[in-house]
């Protein structure tokens, strides 16, 4: 573990930052902790119980979210293939932080051909493209959050040295996409007003709240595995849906028509400190499982294997 230098200085104070989770600021730091030098120095054993807040984020830009309800590319739907969307979602997040450009050149190929399938019809309610940058900038911005929250909920505010760097890191998340260089934030500043801005023009309609919620609940793992699908559903489905919550700004939790509780925030303290104790082990294996994925990758294309 690597202790933080000078030049490595607690933030700098600055405006509200509704990019930042709201309760990473009260996490204080015990102790040194590894510097964080790229985006892959985020991932933490956390990850895993805040991803479906991500998903939330994402499908918020009506665009984004409608054009997953109407998709017609079932072998990347999250309800109906839900071990192959994970296994693709974490290739993506793989090349992007580890890959090199090779393997970066062909997942952006991959994905601009199933992209293309995705678009809005005459019945749709809004217009929208796969292939869309602007759309794809805002998932990018949001999988980085994904990683800033993660690390910032278990060892407290990034740094600006830090944040900057992460920020010209991250550009992979969005070029990898569809996202050209000069549309990615130049800095953290740029970042937090790109967030204001689309922020305030986010909004779930019923079908896409109705889809997030059978996600965040497991209710959908019946569609796939019936009788199974229910009884894991029944059995940890509420505490996945509280996790998934807790993971959320306020602004998005209001769209889902949610709740949130001084009773839980005190119960999430709690998580979050057993969590913090367990990190040296969970986030080794998850820094490990991208690596695994990565791995994996590269080996299909080899033997000819479908990898989207």
């Amino acid at each position: 573990m690597t202790a933080l230098s000078r030049n490595d200085a607690a933030p700098t104070p600055r405006g509200a930052d509704r990019y930042q989770h709201v309760h990473s600021p009260d996490v204080h730091r015990r102790g040194p902790r590894r510097r964080v030098r790229r985006t892959g120095d985020l991932i933490t054993g956390l990850g895993p119980t805040i991803a479906g807040a991500n998903v939330i984020m994402q499908l918020a830009n009506p665009k984004v979210g409608h054009g997953v309800v109407e998709s017609r590319v079932d072998s990347g739907s999250a309800v109906k293939r839900p071990i192959k969307r994970s296994r693709t979602t974490a290739t993506f997040l793989a090349v992007a932080l580890i890959g090199d450009d090779e393997d970066r050149a062909f997942v952006h190929r991959e994905l601009q051909r199933i992209h293309g399938l995705v678009y809005s019809t005459e019945q749709s309610p809004v217009r929208y493209s796969g292939n869309d940058s602007r759309l794809q900038k805002w998932v990018a911005i949001c999988l980085l959050k994904y990683f800033i929250d993660q690390f910032e909920l278990l060892y407290g505010p990034l740094t600006d040295a830090e944040k900057e760097r992460v920020v010209a890191d991250s550009r992979w998340l969005g070029t990898t996409l569809n996202v050209a260089p000069d549309q990615w934030p130049g800095s953290y500043d740029e970042l937090l007003d790109y967030w204001d801005t689309q922020v305030d023009s986010m909004t779930i309609d019923p079908p896409v709240r109705d889809l997030l919620q059978h996600l965040s609940d497991l209710s959908f793992l019946s569609y796939r595995m019936g009788s199974a699908g229910t009884l894991i559903h029944k059995t940890i489905g509420h505490q996945m849906n509280y996790f998934i919550n807790a993971a959320l700004p306020p602004e998005f939790r209001e769209m889902m028509l949610w709740r949130w509780s001084a009773r839980d925030e005190r119960l999430y303290d709690r998580t979050l400190r057993v969590a913090r104790l367990m990190d040296p082990a969970t986030g080794r294996v998850m820094r490990g499982l991208l690596r695994g994925y990565l791995y994996d990758m590269r080996v299909r294309r080899r033997l000819g294997l479908p990898v989207f």
